[in-house]
């Protein structure tokens, strides 16, 4: 299947590397201009450029996703670089080492929860209202389902928040 998103404007977050960049680039072939989002700008910077050397329109965005603020700038320059956002592909996030919940620090946990779930109540927030602007649009975010499937019956102590938490929750 072919899908063409011509005169389209895509957002991906997580867009340095992996699944992320994967996609970025896959819109971009579709003919999408891409706006690239990550934490490490380094990384995204260089996968902007070697999408833009291959003859697409991309624009590299430096974002942590878990401030509200620069989300809000992330889809503001995005809108005005390319005057719209037609398709979001929320995909930032991180896993966390299973540990035992006895062992687990309340530090890494909040950091998990920030980047996984609250970084894409921030995304969508901001990519909705524009997309309401505008009268159109369509949002994809991402998880993993590897969680479940190391999950053991019955083991309930272990901390399984990861990137499933955003559309699934696992239950062994």
């Amino acid at each position: 299947m072919n899908l063409s998103f011509e005169n389209k404007v895509a957002l991906v977050t997580g867009a340095g590397s992996g699944m992320g960049l994967a996609t970025a680039r896959a819109f971009a072939e579709a003919g999408a201009a891409v706006v690239l989002a990550d934490i490490n700008e380094k990384s995204v910077r260089s996968a902007a450029e070697k999408l833009t050397a291959a003859g697409h329109k991309t624009l590299a965005i430096r974002c942590n996703v878990v401030d509200e603020a620069e989300v809000a700038a992330m889809v503001k320059l995005t809108v005005s670089t390319f005057g719209r956002l037609d398709a979001a592909y929320n995909n930032a996030g991180v896993q966390s080492p299973a540990v035992e919940t006895a062992d687990a620090s309340g530090e890494e946990y909040e950091r998990v929860m920030a980047i996984n779930l609250r970084s894409v109540w921030n995304c969508m927030k901001y990519e909705l209202l524009q997309m309401r602007e505008q009268g159109s649009g369509a949002i994809v975010n991402c998880s993993d389902w590897r969680p479940c499937r190391h999950s053991r019956p019955g083991d309930l102590s272990r901390i399984q928040v990861r990137r499933d938490r955003v559309d699934s929750n696992c239950r062994a």
